[in-house]
């Protein structure tokens, strides 16, 4: 309870602060349009919440990617899909044949780029799910091998947990935009660290920027993108707006846009 007190005092503490406004926040689609209003209405991270999204006009898509056992890339968030069934132990072809809840199917990369790059202004932002070093090294290298030959760099961002992923990236893509995420009080990179590495974005959660709102104008002054997650309801978008966020991420991209 205690926990919950503080929050919600140092929410309103930082919705009354003189911050720098930005009423133009980008909205982040979290793995797709798959809610309207507050009740999801498809599958996370398929085709037809990619659709949604880019019916809906939102500022960037988020998704999720994963190497299969058979070296395919598919588009889910937890590895786990159903009993012994998963993104990476298992072959595309089983991985395949599974039906999601609202009725899709789990996509490959090559779909997913193939239907973002009809809208090209909505930018979409990769997240390279955890591996062991050799597959992930894999991964990315498979992963920018399809983005390239779409011509999608300038579309693209690749998100990771981890900095040492990014360094990959950016060794072997040095112009990829690339974005660091956490969600750790005491363990997220410093601003100063950030532009050492050449990150060009950082997404931050909420109890994060609660504790280090000094941060933020460091970000900004570096020209580094700041995302703030997650986003769910419009006074956390009042908040971010205050403090010149660049983007929210959020599940209910109709609500908050």
């Amino acid at each position: 309870m205690k926990k919950l007190l503080y929050s919600i005092a140092a929410l309103c503490v930082l919705a009354s602060c003189n911050c720098q406004d930005n009423p133009n926040v980008k909205i982040l689609a979290h793995r797709g349009l798959c809610s309207t209003g507050d009740q999801f209405t498809t599958d996370e991270n398929t085709l037809d919440a990619l659709r949604r999204a880019q019916e809906e006009g939102v500022d960037g898509v988020e998704f999720d990617v994963h190497l299969t056992a058979d070296d395919q890339l598919v588009i889910r968030h937890d590895n786990k899909i159903e009993g012994e069934l998963t993104c990476q132990g298992s072959n595309f072809e089983d991985i395949r044949a599974y039906v999601l809840p609202f009725g899709n199917q789990i996509p490959t990369l090559c779909e997913w780029l193939d239907q973002a790059k009809k809208t090209p202004q909505i930018k979409m932002m990769l997240e390279l799910k955890s591996h062991p070093a050799d597959r992930e090294k894999l991964l990315i290298t498979k992963c920018l091998d399809e983005i390239r030959s779409r011509n999608m760099l300038d579309q693209m961002y690749m998100l990771s947990f981890k900095a040492e992923t990014l360094d990959e990236v950016l060794r072997q893509e040095p112009g990829m935009k690339v974005i660091l995420n956490s969600n750790s009080l005491h363990g997220s990179m410093l601003p100063e660290d950030v532009k050492a590495h050449g990150f060009q974005a950082v997404s931050y959660n909420v109890s994060v920027i609660l504790n280090h709102t000094d941060w933020i104008p460091q970000f900004q002054e570096a020209g580094i993108e700041t995302f703030l997650w997650m986003v769910n309801d419009v006074n956390l978008r009042k908040i971010a707006e205050d403090y010149g966020f660049t983007w929210i991420t959020t599940d209910f991209a109709q609500k908050l846009k």
